[in-house]
């Protein structure tokens, strides 16, 4: 064998050994001291990555066992992050990584009472100096063709509200492929997770960041309402006994031109759900409630519900002394100084002002069977209690703006023996319609409370039927 090409053989063996030795044993050593180096230097809380490993020929680099925090209570880390980076990324100038894996990716996100994120604490990062305005660049070129998250964990606890919010996402997983910075065409995405209580979470669709929109589907089922419920008392004091809800929705949104979003095929299941005052007394007992067919459009402020069928509620609706309902005081409005206002700008023009289109709602095709009212009247002398149930409902075609008319049936027990049914149809603006109503056997002994301050008379009984075209 001529010399050269010994010494060409002989140069590339010890290349190549050189580059192995530097690749597989000299950089992952350098690389992950370096790492602990920055992450001891700028972490907050204790930060280790426990080994890397790179693979110089294919570029493979696998990091295992990354935590921040204290031992036994790590607020972000994972067991394995894999990287796939391709050789195609040195000629044409894009990150180009063929697999990104993500193995038990642990995280905690917690709000403080302050509102702290202890995410945004992890790292004290040197202040970085303000550069000057520029005009808009294109976003860093990255191609990732598939990344997948497998069995992570998310604990989310809040201390805002005055009761707490402690909830975790188990059997978190997430794949994404076929996604770039700079391409025209969208990224297919999948995400699942396990909730709370038997929660899960599903969704999957396309991501495009140029412009940036997104479409897909979203299902959240068997959602206790309790594990949220602490942001509903911050508004109104109401107590949750148990409540469950079910979603579902296909959506399309689209950020380049202000914030465009439409929901179509809305589904959503509420059963059951049961709600008390503070101090204990029943307000709401509901056995279901389904809303069919349903959208809505964010530009155009409209919903559309298709159907609703809703059974067997039972409510307490009770008028005070002072004249308030119950459900009134619940939801009273709060005191205008504990609304937050700027120093040129008074309380009363602190609301966001629109541009003056009210909210249209279409309801096509509403049902609501087996209803039952309990009614009090606090405000006579003597207290007055009616029953009205079951309670039938009917509506159709009802529209919020009020300017066509609609289609009411309703049927109702009264008091022990007494029913009324009307039929008919209305119109809210101007205020007209026709309506046929009928009565029979209302026990009119329920009037003395009201006849007793003006008259002295003692209704001993009576009871009223009718026929009335209204």
């Amino acid at each position: 064998m001529p010399n050269g090409v010994k010494r060409a053989l002989i140069g590339t063996m010890t290349a190549l050994v050189c580059y192995s030795l530097l690749g597989f044993l000299i950089l992952p050593g350098v690389a992950q001291r370096i790492a602990n180096q920055q992450l001891a230097q700028y972490a907050t809380v204790p930060a280790s990555l426990e080994r890397l490993e790179f693979n110089p020929f294919s570029l493979e680099l696998t990091l295992f066992n990354l935590r921040l925090g204290e031992p036994g209570e790590e607020q972000l880390g994972f067991e394995r992050l894999y990287l796939n980076l391709q050789w195609s990324s040195l000629w044409r100038r894009t990150l180009h990584l063929a697999d990104v894996e993500l193995d038990r990716l642990q995280s905690e996100v917690r709000f403080d009472e302050n509102g702290t994120l202890n995410l945004s604490q992890l790292f004290a990062l040197p202040e970085s100096e303000e550069a000057p305005e520029e005009a808009e660049t294109e976003p860093f070129a990255l191609r990732v063709d598939r990344l997948q998250l497998t069995d992570g964990a998310l604990h989310f606890e809040d201390r805002r509200p005055q009761e707490p919010i402690d909830m975790r996402l188990d059997a978190l997983s997430f794949e994404l492929l076929n996604f770039a910075t700079r391409a025209e065409d969208a990224a297919d995405a999948v995400l699942v997770a396990n909730g709370p209580n038997g929660a899960r979470l599903e969704w999957q669709g396309q991501i495009d960041l140029t412009p940036i929109a997104s479409t897909g589907q979203l299902k959240v089922s068997n959602l206790d309402l309790a594990t949220f419920w602490p942001y509903v008392r911050e508004a109104a004091p109401l107590a949750l006994r148990k409540g469950r809800l079910g979603f579902s929705s296909e959506y399309r949104l689209d950020l380049s031109e202000g914030t465009a979003l439409v929901l179509e095929n809305i589904e959503a299941a509420l059963s059951p759900l049961d709600i008390d005052s503070l101090d204990g007394e029943p307000l709401l007992r509901l056995a279901q409630l389904q809303i069919n067919q349903t959208s809505l459009d964010l530009a155009k402020q409209q919903i559309v519900v298709g159907q609703v069928r809703s059974h067997k509620l039972e409510s307490w609706v009770a008028r005070e002394r002072d004249g308030e309902l119950n459900w009134q005081k619940l939801f009273a409005a709060q005191p205008a100084d504990a609304v937050p206002t700027t120093a040129d700008q008074p309380a009363a023009e602190t609301e966001a002002t629109d541009d003056g289109q009210p909210w249209q709602v279409l309801l096509n095709d509403l049902q609501l069977r087996e209803y039952q009212l309990h009614l009090a009247d606090r405000a006579p002398e003597t207290e007055v209690a009616l029953e009205l149930g079951p309670l039938d409902l009917d509506l159709q075609d009802f529209d919020s703006l009020g300017t066509a008319p609609f289609q009411l049936e309703l049927a109702t027990g009264i008091g022990r023996q007494g029913s009324l049914q009307a039929k008919g149809r209305l119109q809210l603006e101007p205020a007209s319609g026709t309506l046929a109503v009928q009565t029979r056997d209302i026990d009119l002994r329920i009037a003395q409370a009201y006849l007793s301050p003006f008259i002295h008379l003692e209704l001993r009984s009576g009871l009223l039927s009718s026929d009335l075209d209204v």
